[in-house]
């Protein structure tokens, strides 16, 4: 196994739960929910908070989890060890207990398969390679996301301009924005704003909120039966046609390939 990476220890797959059976767990080893589905809140010693798609919540050995369904839940539960110890580049963004992952089309196609390996219920050494494999992988995209944002935390503790700018966009992504009228509003040229902005949070202001206006459109495919134009709406786009086109290009698939594809 490749040096860092996580070891599995025993992977499950969980299907619209309505409840935790404990809402207070403490583990041995390391253990990490990954949401397909739903969201459910959760607190990890001082660090309390709401995940739903696109997040993974990785809680360390001998830690109260304490974790609540908020709505029917989908999720991948994993235990795993490091054999090496927790990476030092990894701390920081580990200490924050919940990880929001940027590459959802990678994120829901290690889910898919995830969930096909788990359909086997077979505990052969090639499906467990093949759980390692996709853990692995989720793993390495939280190492890239912690290189590619290294002073994300440091920053925007003093940078509180660009973090107002990363709330306004998610406050406003329902709406038609334009990012020269989002730089005039807090003071900066667009330059300015993009070039501060991918120092925060590793991507530049349109694909952050690219980013979250795709991730609540898989959402409401998976949890709604609107159609793609009153998904479109609420999600800040002008028609079902242009978010297609943008689903397409961030998630390798149309919009209806993917409901069908993850729903059971």
């Amino acid at each position: 196994m490749p040096a860092g990476l996580p070891e599995n220890v025993y992977h499950m797959y969980w299907l619209k739960k309505v409840k935790f059976l404990m809402e207070t767990d403490t583990y041995v080893t390391w253990v990490l929910f990954a949401v397909e589905e739903g969201k459910f809140e959760y607190q990890i010693g001082e660090n309390y908070g709401v995940a739903e798609f696109g997040d993974v919540v990785v809680c360390p050995p001998q830690i109260a989890f304490h974790r609540n369904v908020l709505t029917p839940l989908s999720f991948h539960s994993i235990t795993f060890t490091l054999p090496e110890g927790e990476p030092q580049q990894l701390k920081p963004l580990l200490a924050q207990r919940k990880i929001t992952l940027t590459q959802i089309r990678r994120l829901s196609e290690n889910y898919t398969s995830l969930r096909q390996a788990d359909q086997q219920l077979s505990y052969s050494s090639d499906n467990q390679k093949l759980k390692q494999h996709y853990l692995a992988d989720i793993w390495l995209m939280i190492a890239q996301q912690a290189l590619e944002s290294p002073d994300t935390g440091p920053l925007l503790e003093h940078d509180e301009l660009i973090r107002d700018v990363a709330i306004y966009l998610i406050h406003h992504a329902h709406e038609t924005i334009e990012i020269r009228d989002v730089a005039h509003q807090f003071g900066m040229t667009p330059v300015q704003l993009i070039r501060r902005f991918k120092n925060g949070y590793g991507v530049n202001p349109l694909q952050y909120l690219t980013t979250f206006r795709v991730k609540q459109a898989c959402r409401l495919l998976l949890t709604t039966e609107w159609t793609l134009d009153v998904i479109a709406g609420t999600c800040g786009y002008e028609n079902g046609f242009y978010l297609s086109r943008v689903f397409r290009k961030t998630m390798g698939m149309s919009p209806s390939e993917f409901r069908k594809q993850n729903r059971y």
